[in-house]
């Protein structure tokens, strides 16, 4: 378990990113991070890898302050960046300097990867793939390397819809109950369906979370010609798209956009 304990981070003196964080992320789950550009996702991730610490409170991974960086953290943590690059690496070579670290690499899972994607594993220069083929390949490393966490920001970035798919399919394969995954988008429709809890960062600097089971069982999401009753709405071809409390014990679907819209806007709090 990660916990994080009344964090709050500023990148300036007088300019405060995140403020009173105070949460828990648990193993075997899949977190969708969310938040407006600003509203700090890539410093919460940063964060709880160590790379960046806090200003108040405290972040601990499985018992160890994040802040210390000490090994066993760190080869139990691993972030895909939103930027990065790999400078003029084979793929082979990249391995061999960086799979040690992590004594969990398994090989047959970069390889299934890589040929999901369609990727050659022969790469001889890394720094020549296009972004869409980087992410693919760290992708494809990061789950390989099995940590107990996987921090990714953005990573669907200069994927195309079939990538996309791909991405998802070998998440599901690949990551086990006792590993947990934390991904940063702009675009809800890529995880909606993956998500066992959701992390909602706010523009005063605090977060929403919940899992999308505890949502399911406390809220109704449906289109309708009527806001009666409805603790969240928005106009559509059909009428409303509607929140509204789940009374019934309906099923519906999970509308996260929906979602992030009521609680950056305050009504779901």
């Amino acid at each position: 378990m990660i916990s994080i304990s009344k964090v709050a981070y500023g990148y300036e003196k007088d300019s405060i990113v995140v403020r009173n964080l105070d949460f828990a992320i648990y193993k075997g789950r899949i977190y969708g991070l969310l938040g407006k550009n600003g509203s700090g996702k890539t410093t919460l991730l940063k964060l709880l890898c160590g790379e960046i610490f806090p200003k108040k409170g405290k972040i601990t991974a499985d018992g160890r302050d994040a802040a210390e960086r000490e090994t066993e953290t760190l080869e139990n943590i691993f972030f895909i960046p939103a930027e990065f690059g790999f400078g003029h690496l084979s793929l082979d070579k990249f391995i061999r300097l960086h799979s040690p670290f992590y004594s969990s690499f398994e090989t047959t899972i970069l390889n299934d990867c890589l040929e999901a994607f369609g990727m050659d594993k022969n790469i001889r220069d890394m720094e020549k793939l296009s972004f869409g083929q980087k992410r693919k390949v760290l992708f494809s490393f990061a789950l390989a390397v099995r940590t107990t966490y996987l921090l990714m920001d953005e990573p669907f970035e200069g994927m195309d819809i079939p990538s996309r798919d791909v991405f998802r399919k070998m998440l599901i394969r690949h990551l086990t109950e006792n590993q947990t995954a934390v991904i940063s988008t702009h675009t809800v429709s890529d995880i909606e369906n993956l998500l066992s809890d959701v992390i909602i960062l706010k523009t005063d600097g605090s977060a929403f979370t919940c899992s999308t089971a505890e949502l399911a069982r406390k809220y109704a999401f449906s289109e309708d010609f009527s806001t009666e009753g409805a603790v969240y709405f928005e106009p559509c071809a059909g009428g409303y798209r509607t929140i509204r409390p789940n009374i019934y014990d309906e099923e519906s679907s999970l509308d996260l956009e929906m979602l992030f819209n009521a609680v950056t806007k305050g009504v779901i709090k």
